[in-house]
């Protein structure tokens, strides 16, 4: 029986309330009182593990955290590596159509910042274009100074969902690319990392709905990147930005990086998707604007000139299906570079011993994070 079957659930239900039925009936009945004690109390622990285990299989079949008994196990799982479409230096050299940096502008005299000597930094930002409102944290390098001019390269960092940007924090991202600027393989970075469930608790998937709808894809690709530009001494050239996330977060980063190429060279996606993913309370697309945010539709037919670093999963329901689809149809000047893994579940203890490597590959890739 396999760890995802269904059956697996009733099949402990069915045992837990076996085991309760014992407990109630006294059963077996001792007759030595340590006995009877003794008996009792195992009997007690067994079906509170069976109960544990009743619940963890059906959290585990409606999330996919573990996809078998092996990756339960912890089985080592092969990878395949691959590279699809373009190279670098096709994105490096590439003329893109859009705004960009045009319309921002940074001052003079930055604001002050709320903690100063500091290195995280917490605002709670309102966005002029899309109406948004949220929490964004700023992780600044070692050494940042206000009063400097130096400008730096920008990440923009995406949780999952349900979670806030406190969830970004908590994974091995920030510590990655502290250990890969201290070894000089990668350049000195601000991390920004916005709430992209505005308003909070809602999937949006990072789209822009229709009238009274959050105006998601604004607040990331437009609002961010301008209140960022206000308040940080930043370089204000696509090579220089790129969206990293996970999960939700992960599918964000590659829609954002997709259909705003004039903003973001670059996008690591850690077991996301390539199509929308909408609860089924929240429906805020027509078919025809739906189509503008079907990744695999712009990499097979108008792929734009970006870098993408993609980990996915043969086991991940969530992940795998548009993965495989986006991988097919990447052309150049699209350049993805894929680690596949053939086992593994949605969970964050798959895709976090490759944070590392995906910074360093950032790294490598985009010009403005070059050490």
């Amino acid at each position: 029986m396999e760890l995802t079957d269904p059956r697996l659930v009733v099949l402990l239900a069915v045992v837990a309330l076996a085991l309760f039925a014992l407990v109630v009936s006294g059963f077996p009945r001792w007759r030595h009182p340590a006995a009877r004690a003794a008996s009792r109390g195992l009997t007690v622990v067994v079906l509170n593990a069976v109960v544990l285990a009743a619940c963890g299989a059906a959290l585990n079949n409606q999330y996919l955290f573990y996809s078998s008994w092996s990756d339960l196990l912890g089985s080592g799982s092969t990878q395949v590596v691959a590279h699809h479409g373009g190279s670098s230096v096709q994105i490096d050299q590439a003329k893109v159509n859009g705004p960009g940096f045009s319309a921002v502008t940074s001052p003079t005299a930055l604001p002050p910042l709320p903690d100063p000597g500091q290195r995280m930094q917490n605002y709670t930002v309102a966005g002029a274009r899309s109406g948004s409102k949220g929490q964004v944290l700023v992780y600044l390098p070692v050494g940042y100074d206000p009063s400097s001019t130096h400008r730096y390269p920008v990440i923009v960092g995406l949780h999952g969902f349900p979670s806030a940007p406190k969830g970004f924090v908590k994974l091995n991202f920030l510590s990655s690319i502290d250990v890969l600027t201290a070894q000089h393989r990668m350049a000195p970075s601000i991390v920004v990392i916005p709430r992209i469930d505005t308003p909070a608790d809602l999937d949006t998937e990072c789209v822009n709905g229709g009238p009274g709808q959050p105006q998601t894809d604004t607040w990331l690709s437009r609002d961010i990147p301008a209140w960022t530009a206000a308040h940080f001494h930043v370089e204000l050239k696509r090579t220089s930005w790129a969206a990293v996330g996970y999960s939700y977060g992960a599918w964000c980063a590659a829609s954002l990086t997709m259909r705003h190429p004039d903003v973001f060279g670059a996008a690591v996606s850690l077991l996301g998707y390539f199509r929308p993913d909408f609860a089924t309370n929240y429906d805020p697309l027509s078919p025809a604007a739906l189509k503008g945010y079907d990744l695999v539709s712009i990499a097979r037919n108008d792929p734009p000139p970006v870098a993408m670093w993609v980990l996915t999963s043969h086991e991940d329901g969530l992940s795998y299906p548009t993965s495989a689809k986006f991988l097919a149809a990447a052309r150049a000047p699209l350049d993805v570079t894929a680690t596949v893994l053939a086992h593994g579940g949605h969970r964050v203890s798959l895709f976090t011993p490759y944070v590392p490597g995906a910074m360093a590959w950032l790294g490598q890739t985009l010009p403005g994070f070059r050490a």
